[in-house]
């Protein structure tokens, strides 16, 4: 019989080594436009490729997890919540991070507003995922090496979060901007550089 719990861990790994890729790729990226052309050649697809890794152990993760965890820990407590509500928006993030590269391929580096919202949602994509699995952890009981972190701030990740009806309307909120806006923004870029390119003809 599987062990659905040494599954659900696995995943875990993959996608948060998919994505830790990802993101160092992206930010290499952006260094490497400015300063050394030649090696965004290799570290721009690295991250997109990546990035579909991770968004697909996200998602398997992410399911493995409901039959792994007994739902009244999940959808009852802060911690649980808060776990599912923090990858919710690390998964919406990076969707529309690969999403947006789909749909532009690497002229979207050609537009330096496009380009930063790209990498932007890399970089919070990937602190919502290491908030997620902190907070996963904690569920197990192991603890997690942002406790320093919360005690600096003085928060406890265990009550830490909304819960009941709040906890609908702060990922209904949350979701719509994480969605939202980058479109918003990446689709405005896109006319206003149509536009320029209309004038110039």
């Amino acid at each position: 019989m599987v062990d659905l719990a040494a599954v659900h861990s696995m995943l875990i790994e993959m996608h948060g080594g998919m994505l830790t890729l990802a993101v160092v790729c992206i930010l290499a990226t952006v260094v490497a436009r400015t300063h050394l052309g030649k090696l965004a050649r290799y570290t721009e697809p690295t991250a997109y490729l990546a990035a579909i890794g991770g968004v697909i152990g996200l998602i398997t993760s992410a399911i493995v997890g409901f039959y792994v965890w007994p739902i009244e820990l999940i959808t009852t407590s802060t911690l649980g919540l808060s776990h599912v509500m923090f990858a919710v928006f690390a998964l919406e993030l990076w969707l529309v991070f690969v999403f947006i590269r789909s749909k532009y391929g690497e002229n979207l580096w050609k537009n330096g507003g496009m380009a930063a919202v790209y990498a932007c949602l890399a970089i919070f994509g990937f602190l919502f995922v290491v908030l997620a699995g902190s907070l996963g952890a904690h569920m197990t009981g192991k603890g997690s090496v942002l406790d320093p972190v919360y005690a600096l701030l003085g928060v406890n990740p265990v009550t830490f979060g909304v819960i009941g009806f709040n906890f609908v309307i702060v990922l209904v909120s949350v979701s719509v901007v994480a969605i939202a806006v980058p479109m918003i923004v990446v689709l405005y870029l896109q006319r206003r550089a149509s536009l320029k390119d209309s004038v110039k003809t």
